[in-house]
């Protein structure tokens, strides 16, 4: 019997059972274990997480990072990262390679260093597979000076086209790439969601909408809208679950104090929060800038949403992947509107309507058995890896 392959993880994020990418890498390689893996990061790492090598800037570049200066040249250094760090030898991750001696090199494909993955891939001769999951180049954070996002956007592209094997988290995604000798869709990959014995918050009488991820940005401003909506209403409530509000401070002080707000719960903690909802809410936003990012990237709460067999709301533009699947397969209520009110006249029609519940909570569950079925994309993910590590595409 064959051992494991020996997958090399090139990441800005490692696997870490939390939220966003970090919990869709957890899911499919530490919680499943299907490959023997190490991780090659420049993000901190929680001691005994996993076997890794930590990647570091220069030193002066990463010590005017954790400075009190740092925030000031925050965008001087992320052009340093994206731009003249790839171009340097990275004689931690050298190493790396030396010593693990990985058959593939598979990497987040991001702004800086994924290109830093692609060239040690090309000078071992190692095949380089990437996880396209979000369009970093225009995510705030990601890019330097926004006069930077076009090249950054270019080279995601021509990362994608250099790849032996890529992921893309979206049909979206993957149009807008453009095509690929061995590219593949592969929605964000659900938890192992265990319907908990006792949900919580405890009932009010009202009609519930849960959301659980990001609460930030153009998130946080479409739920500061909701909020302030279902606050005015007597048979409605809501309540949100994400870490780093950056909302208005009153209201986001209001919010945790009636418990609309409850921060940052891990995912079995969230889970009762989930199974206490008369309704899930997903959000995708409609601001104009966010256009490309919306377009290519897929929310994960919606394949976790959709495990637990209860009406989900997708809140979000038409152009949007979610809103397009939901539109083939069903799976969701779509509100494609931006104004709030018309997610409060939906949740007040379903309090009131048992069989638009029960055919979208069934809907829910048939994606999660077919199209969103977590063994399923595991067993794709898995198989193409392992193809590409045997010559086989």
């Amino acid at each position: 019997m064959k051992g494991k392959s020996r997958v090399l993880l090139v990441s800005i994020v490692p696997p870490r059972n939390d939220c966003g990418v970090r919990i869709v890498m957890y899911r499919h390689f530490v919680e499943r274990n299907p490959f023997e893996l190490h991780v090659a990061s420049n993000a901190d790492f929680a001691d005994g997480l996993m076997i890794h090598t930590q990647l570091r800037l220069p030193y002066l570049v990463h010590r005017l990072r954790k400075s009190r200066f740092g925030r000031r040249f925050a965008g001087w250094i992320a052009d340093y990262e994206n731009f003249i760090w790839p171009l340097t030898a990275n004689d931690a991750l050298e190493e790396a390679v030396q010593r693990f001696q990985p058959q593939v090199v598979l990497t987040l494909a991001e702004c800086g260093l994924s290109h830093i993955a692609r060239k040690t891939a090309e000078r071992y001769r190692l095949p380089l597979a990437g996880l396209f999951l979000d369009w970093f180049p225009v995510m705030k954070g990601h890019y330097g000076h926004k006069s930077t996002q076009r090249i950054l956007s270019r080279r995601y592209r021509d990362l994608y086209a250099a790849c032996d094997l890529a992921f893309c988290t979206s049909d979206g995604m993957q149009e807008v790439l453009g095509p690929h000798p061995n590219s593949h869709v592969i929605y964000p990959m659900p938890g192992r969601h265990v319907m908990p014995e006792k949900a919580w918050p405890p009932r009010s009488g009202k009609f519930r909408v849960v959301y659980v991820g990001s609460v930030e940005n153009f998130y946080g401003r479409m739920l500061c809208s909701l909020i302030e909506q279902i606050e005015g209403t007597s048979d409605l409530e809501i309540i949100v679950v994400g870490p780093n509000a950056d909302w208005p401070r009153q209201l986001r002080d209001r919010a945790l104090a009636n418990g609309t707000y409850l921060g940052f719960k891990p995912p079995e903690e969230a889970a009762r929060v989930l199974a206490s909802a008369d309704a899930l809410l997903s959000v995708m936003s409609f601001e104009k800038e966010h256009e490309l990012f919306m377009r290519t990237s897929f929310t994960t709460k919606f394949l976790d949403y959709v495990s637990f067999g209860k009406p989900v709301i997708l809140w979000g533009p038409e152009y949007c992947t979610p809103v397009r699947v939901t539109r083939e397969h069903g799976g969701a209520a779509v509100v494609s509107t931006p104004d709030a009110t018309a997610v409060v006249c939906l949740c007040r029609e379903m309090a009131r309507d048992a069989e638009l519940n029960e055919k979208l909570s069934q809907e829910a569950l048939h994606l999660h058995q077919t199209l969103f079925n977590p063994d399923r994309l595991q067993d794709v993910f898995v198989q193409k890896i392992t193809g590409l590590v045997n010559g086989r595409n």
